[in-house]
Order: structure tokens, then sequence, then C-alpha cells
């Protein structure tokens, strides 16, 4: 009897923990000049099932390859005009094996990126490498091999507009 009930609250309570919609990434790719690439993210939070959540958002074929070659030098991030406020949060961005190029210790503990998103400033930060047996940090410009992935972590409201732009250089 227990069991069942417990098996009925569960199926009453999956429904709903389902309805919130996760957000949505685009990327847009843009050549300043014959020396500078730019990769924007327009990012929208999920809904409140969600939190404000974004999926882990890998750049697509054609802008891996706009910027395979290429140094990222900059991350910038600010609220969309005219969008929804967000909340603070943290950028990381993983290389094709999975290393964040803003300087985590640990791959998943936001160090240049910390709180990179903010309620109503733009910020920026530069590429950061953490040097284990230093036990520091150094700033460098990472080449960029393969497909790089955005991760936003911490932003919770629900439906809020953010932006993220890459800059690469040769």
């Amino acid at each position: 009897m227990k069991k069942s009930l417990i098996a009925i609250l569960i199926s009453f309570l999956l429904p709903v923990m389902a309805f919130g919609a996760v957000g949505t990434v685009t990327q847009t790719p843009l050549i300043i000049d014959t020396h500078s690439r730019i990769i924007t993210f327009i990012c929208i939070g999920g809904t409140a099932g969600e939190t404000g959540t974004i999926p882990n958002t890998a750049t697509n074929a054609a802008n891996t390859l706009f910027i395979t070659g290429w140094y990222l030098t900059e991350v910038k991030a600010f609220r969309t005009v005219g969008g929804t406020q967000p909340d603070a949060g943290s950028v990381l961005v993983y290389d094709a094996s999975g290393v964040d190029l803003l300087g985590s210790i640990d791959n998943s503990t936001a160090y240049q990126g910390l709180n990179l998103l903010h309620e109503s400033l733009a910020k920026k930060c530069m590429p950061d490498m953490y040097l284990t047996r230093a036990g520091t940090h150094q700033l460098y410009y990472p080449l960029v091999t393969g497909a790089l992935t955005l991760d936003v972590d911490d932003q919770v409201t629900a439906s809020a507009d953010w932006t993220i732009v890459m800059t690469f250089e040769k």
C-alpha cells in the first residue's frame, strides 16, 4: 500500500516538474576586420520550471569553422537591450577537450567568468589558464582548434535576456 501511494504521488509530481521550458541560445558570427571575428550568443532563460537556465551550447559547425585557427581574446556579457533583466550568473567557455578557457581550477567553478553576467552592468574578461603546479592563474589567448561550448550557471530569472560576445583575433 505504501509503495502504491508513493507511485501515485510521483505520477502526479512528474508532469508538474516537466512543464518548464529550457531556455534558448542563438549564435551569430561577425567579421570586424581581417584580424578580428566575433560570435554573439543571444540567450533567453527558461521558464519558471527551468529556473531561467539555458542549455550548454556548442558553437555550430559553421561557427566552429569560422573561428578555428583564431585566438579567443575576450568574453563580454550584458543584458540584452529591451529584455528581461537577468540575475548575476557565471560564464564558462569550454574548449573541445572540456577545459574552461576562463580559468576554472576544476572545470566547473568559474574564475574569470565568475559573476560575469550582471543584473545591469556590461562586464568582460580575458581567457585565463590555471597553472596547477604553481597554484596561480595566467592570462593567455588560447588557439581555437574545435567547437567551444558556452555554459552559464546561477542565472535563475525566468525568461531573462542576455548576450554573450566572444572576440577572436589572428
